[in-house]
């Protein structure tokens, strides 16, 4: 298992690694016998223990909403299995937001380490509760879905609301380099935003003005 973060990734970027998780963690996630993911290297170094801090359930809590987010799309994926081209697309979305989520652990045993800059996620912080009462009910709603043009009007829904805009705050509070240096911590938003952009056009015609809504939340993002 590669996983999001490679060992390419952490050689381009060796001193950010080493700043954030320690030589130990470096040698361990380069060494080429390495087959697995560096989330997995952190658990196995102890770096994800529970500790008495509120800066872990903060970034649990944001972890939490990427892996709600997965679940619904997951489900609209089974929903829509007869759909080759909406199968898949909603399949690459809940992986993405795998993804999303096991980032968010990374910075999550960066911050038990020390890295975390809470004036940097503060203006975020009440928007958890509100995206988790979202969620909820975007949830409650899969179940009641009738058609492929109501199951990419929830995806649209998820993706219009803070989600992705709180995933990069609590990325940035870390305060580590890696977060702002590694390719998947740059690219993890923009890339899910524009596969977004460009299938749905495709998917349905009909929500061009709802997609217009999502671009302009995230105009550097080219679809």
């Amino acid at each position: 298992m590669v996983g999001v973060i490679t060992g390419r990734d952490v050689l381009a970027h060796p001193i950010a690694i080493i700043r954030g998780f320690g030589w130990r963690v470096f040698f361990r996630a380069v060494a080429p016998w390495n087959k697995r993911a560096f989330l997995s290297v952190l658990r196995e170094s102890g770096l994800l223990g529970a500790i008495g801090s509120h800066v872990p359930a903060v970034l649990e809590r944001c972890a939490g909403l990427e892996l709600r987010a997965k679940r619904i799309y997951a489900a609209l994926g089974r929903a829509f299995d007869d759909h080759p081209q909406a199968g898949l697309f909603f399949r690459d979305l809940a992986f993405q937001e795998q993804e999303h989520a096991d980032l968010l652990e990374v910075c999550r045993a960066a911050a038990i380490r020390g890295s975390w800059e809470a004036n940097l996620f503060s203006p975020w912080q009440e928007y958890l509760s509100r995206l988790e009462q979202q969620m909820d009910a975007t949830e409650a709603a899969v179940g009641q879905i009738g058609s492929l043009e109501d199951a990419l009007r929830l995806v649209l829904q998820v993706e219009t609301s803070e989600i992705n805009q709180v995933f990069e705050a609590a990325a940035a509070a870390t305060g580590a380099a890696f977060a702002q240096r590694l390719k998947p911590f740059r690219r993890a938003v923009d890339s899910h935003i524009a596969q977004i952009l460009g299938w749905l056009p495709e998917l349905a015609p009909s929500l061009l003005a709802a997609t217009r809504e999502l671009r302009a939340r995230f105009p550097q993002v080219r679809s």
